[in-house]
């Protein structure tokens, strides 16, 4: 107590002193009690008188109290008086920390041509009061049993089947509101991914045409276009013959040419001489291909919009 009387009053004498002759001292900090019990708040002080040029930085909460924990600050505003500036505040604190004593230096940080230098106070420290000082000598012979007692888990089958049952009330509201979006889309998913697939493998055909002249190339490339074209039209066009997918496809000139110069080269051994031309019906097929496959997934979005 005597101690916390003689730093208050250095305190005070302080503050009423002429200024000029605390000028480049050390900061002052203080706690106001001699002892403190765990998680009581108490009030700790920090003072510190400065050329008035100079710029000063009381540590805020981002500062480490350790081992104490910051609960609150009250910072005074600056007063100044013949060129000497004096900043002081008060931080309430609290500790859990079961040391009988604890220290406890906070530092004025100097902000000096840009660069921080930190002003530390003397160590002051609080002792800590003991709430229980005696054990009674019943509980030495106290053992701890932690061991839990396993109990059967009951399943919540009213949760469940309530879980279910809104799960399924969400997928048929789903469904019947998208039900035909989700349908359209995945046909155009569909079409989307075998048209990749016959294009990608119909080049193989043209590209391998391209190194060996070879009539089977010629077979398998048409076959794969007969084939898909079955498939995207859902007709038997893979057992139509030369005239019969011409006539269905109302005399289209691309269909039309290409089958010709197909049925030249194969059946009039023309191959060798005229293999520019086979070339040209190679790729008159694949565009007629790819302007089949428009033309589907378009009428495939127009039946979407149009129910």
């Amino acid at each position: 107590m005597r101690k916390r009387v003689f730093d208050l009053f250095l305190f005070i004498a302080l503050i009423i002193s002429f200024p000029g002759k605390a000028a480049g001292k050390l900061p002052i900090g203080f706690f106001h009690r001699d002892s403190v019990k765990i998680g009581q708040t108490f009030p700790y002080t920090l003072y510190y008188q400065h050329p008035s040029d100079q710029e000063v930085i009381f540590p805020d909460s981002a500062f480490s109290f350790a081992p104490f924990e910051f609960v609150s600050k009250t910072f005074f505003p600056t007063r100044t008086h013949e060129n000497i500036s004096t900043d002081s505040a008060i931080y309430m604190l609290r500790t859990f920390d079961l040391n009988p004593v604890q220290h406890l230096q906070i530092p004025v940080f100097i902000w000096q041509k840009g660069d921080t230098q930190q002003v530390k106070p003397g160590i002051d420290s609080v002792y800590l009061q003991e709430m229980v000082s005696v054990t009674p000598q019943d509980l030495a012979s106290l053992k701890s049993n932690t061991a839990l007692l396993e109990v059967r888990k009951r399943f919540n089958y009213p949760y469940v089947l309530l879980s279910l049952g809104f799960i399924l009330l969400l997928l048929l509201v789903i469904w019947v509101l998208f039900s035909r979006r989700i349908i359209v889309n995945f046909r155009l998913y569909k079409l989307k991914n075998d048209h990749k697939a016959f294009v990608s493998r119909y080049n193989v055909h043209i590209e391998r045409f391209n190194r060996s002249q070879s009539l089977q190339n010629i077979e398998k490339a048409i076959t794969l276009w007969k084939n898909y074209l079955t498939r995207l039209e859902g007709s038997a066009i893979n057992s139509f013959t030369t005239k019969e997918i011409t006539q269905f496809y109302g005399e289209d000139e691309d269909v039309a040419t290409a089958l010709r110069l197909f049925d030249k080269a194969i059946y009039g051994n023309m191959l060798s001489d005229q293999s520019s031309e086979t070339i040209v019906a190679f790729y008159l097929l694949h565009h007629f291909a790819d302007r089949r496959y428009e033309y589907i997934k378009d009428q495939t979005r127009h039946v979407s919009v149009s129910r």
